[in-house]
């Protein structure tokens, strides 16, 4: 094999190994900042993102093509008692990228959320610590994981407002990615913010538009920064919410990625099915 050849190999597989990596570049807000009825709570969100094109630190395309596809279902349980929010989620999908003709599959990185809704009445808020740990599976060899084989540690701040006929959801995240033991990758950290404004358009009927941003400072390897590595991403999209049947409650959203820094750009579909015991 030429020297070119495997050169372009290397910078490929460096390349798609890089864009997976942000914890939440390709996810929306599967936590929950409205308050629900006391005890527990079971919901599953199903996604499909397909990215055939990423970016450079400029935003110009550098590798097309791509065939990126990652689907699969979060499972989370969630359990209210008095203020108190409990949250575990368990992802469990797969990832393939058709350019490196490589993917994997099976349980991704479990995320365990507390969460405490403050005393205030004009709007919900609630602060919201999460652990991300390294439960999916991770193999420096391979050039496509499920898991990215680090830990992160998230502060999040949920607000939600209820002004019939409009609903408005906030979430804003500060996400402390630590080093993946195994490739010594360090993800740098993350500022996200995403937003989701309804109105009713019947009885328990609600649709409106969405937006989320994600910014992150530049990554380390072997604990030295690469320049001009940091990622951005915006992406706007809907969120239709159909809630009539008596014990579930089901929704339906799309997000485009519009402005994209060292990053994929496709499109995110997820469902958020809500069963109420």
């Amino acid at each position: 094999m030429r020297i070119q050849t495997v050169v372009t190999i290397l910078l490929l597989v460096s390349l798609v190994g890089a864009c997976l990596l942000p914890a939440s570049a390709h996810a929306v807000n599967y936590g929950a900042g409205a308050r629900s009825s006391p005890g527990y709570h079971f919901r599953l969100y199903p996604y499909y993102y397909y990215a055939d094109t990423r970016s450079d630190k400029d935003g110009n395309p550098t590798l097309q093509d791509l065939g990126l596809r990652k689907y699969g279902v979060y499972v989370s349980n969630d359990y209210y008692v008095g203020d108190l929010h409990l949250n575990v989620i368990i992802p469990v999908g797969a990832i393939e990228v058709g350019k490196l003709k490589s993917d994997d599959a099976g349980l991704g990185d479990i995320q365990l959320r507390a969460g405490w809704f403050l005393p205030v009445e004009w709007v919900t808020v609630q602060p919201v610590l999460l652990v991300k740990a390294p439960t999916g599976g991770f193999d420096k060899q391979y050039p496509v994981n499920f898991g990215d084989g680090q830990t992160d540690l998230v502060m999040e701040l949920y607000l939600y407002k209820l002004m019939a006929p409009f609903a408005f959801d906030a979430v804003f995240k500060y996400v402390v990615r630590f080093r993946n033991p195994e490739s010594d990758f360090t993800p740098g950290n993350e500022f996200v913010a995403e937003g989701l404004a309804t109105v009713r358009l019947a009885e328990k009927i609600r649709i409106g538009p969405a937006i989320n941003f994600i910014t992150g400072a530049d990554n380390k390897q072997g604990g030295k920064t690469l320049a001009d590595s940091g990622l951005l991403r915006l992406a706007v999209g809907g969120e239709i919410v159909y809630g009539r049947l008596e014990h579930l409650k089901i929704s339906l959203a799309a997000y485009q990625d519009l402005l994209t820094r060292n990053s994929t750009e496709g499109i995110l579909v997820v469902s958020r099915l809500s069963f109420v015991f």
